[in-house]
């Protein structure tokens, strides 16, 4: 890990496409970049992204979610296949945008009354269109990751110019995030991170003051008691019937079957 001006750009810390050879690449549509992907593909990795409403590339071949082949698409460019002409609610495509070849996720929501695209070169024969979309749900734990960094590890703005105190800052912030699940996952497995780290000065302060003050009793003591807490407060909430089955460690267990 290192750390950067907040000027400069993301996009240069993007592994390269050799280091991610039989790796999955997951990104949001802030990194949208077809020659990056397609020196992924090109180097024997992967990438699962989400795409640009802007995108038109031609359609070359279209299935629906249940896999029958729709001939009357191919041809037509991705923006000219409305919802009120094509009624499918997901279509599973390959596409051309000039020398790139690539598949295509889209899902209308009815509800927002809009339209999802996810880029990605995982072949159709061992991932369907739902486990694309099912997969890309394990990419929401890097914005929970940073929003626990901000909102409940102290990681804000830093009333301080002093380059050193910036990063001694930050590194406190990110050694203090691992510890706390280092302690959370040690308690039980499953347990909601979130929850844990909302009550953090409950039970972790405790045990950060006793091993500060190197007491080795009162370390136990204190751990032996965030356990008891933890698993007491910071059960996961029952998922709703719509959700069931897409949390993070159903997702895990679906494709590790």
């Amino acid at each position: 890990m290192t750390i950067a001006a907040d000027t400069i750009s993301e996009h240069d810390f993007r592994p390269s496409a050799t280091e991610l050879r039989e790796q999955l690449l997951l990104a949001d549509a802030g990194y949208l970049d077809q020659n990056y992907y397609h020196e992924i593909e090109q180097h024997g990795g992967f990438y699962l992204v989400r795409g640009k409403l802007s995108l038109n590339p031609t359609i070359e071949e279209a299935r629906n979610q249940h896999g029958r082949l729709l001939p009357k698409l191919a041809g037509k460019k991705l923006q000219a296949v409305k919802h009120r002409t094509n009624r499918s609610d997901v279509l599973d495509m390959v596409v051309r945008s000039g020398k790139f070849r690539y598949r295509v996720i889209r899902r209308w929501f009815t509800q927002e009354q809009r339209f999802v695209l996810w880029l990605t070169n995982l072949p159709r024969e061992e991932f369907s269109a739902t486990d694309i979309m099912l997969l890309y749900r394990t990419r929401w734990q890097i914005e929970l990751l940073f929003k626990e960094l901000k909102s409940h590890t102290n990681l804000r703005k830093f009333n301080t110019e002093q380059k050193a105190i910036v990063e001694g800052l930050i590194w406190a912030s990110l050694l203090t995030l691992l510890l706390k699940r280092l302690i959370v996952n040690s308690a039980s497995p499953g347990l909601s991170l979130f929850k844990a780290a909302k009550n953090a000065d409950v039970w972790f302060c405790p045990v950060v003051t006793a091993i500060s003050q190197r007491a080795m009793q009162e370390i136990e003591h204190h751990l032996d008691w965030a356990f008891q807490y933890l698993r007491r407060n910071a059960q996961p909430s029952q998922q709703s019937k719509s959700k069931q089955g897409k949390g993070l460690h159903d997702i895990y267990e679906f494709f590790n079957a």
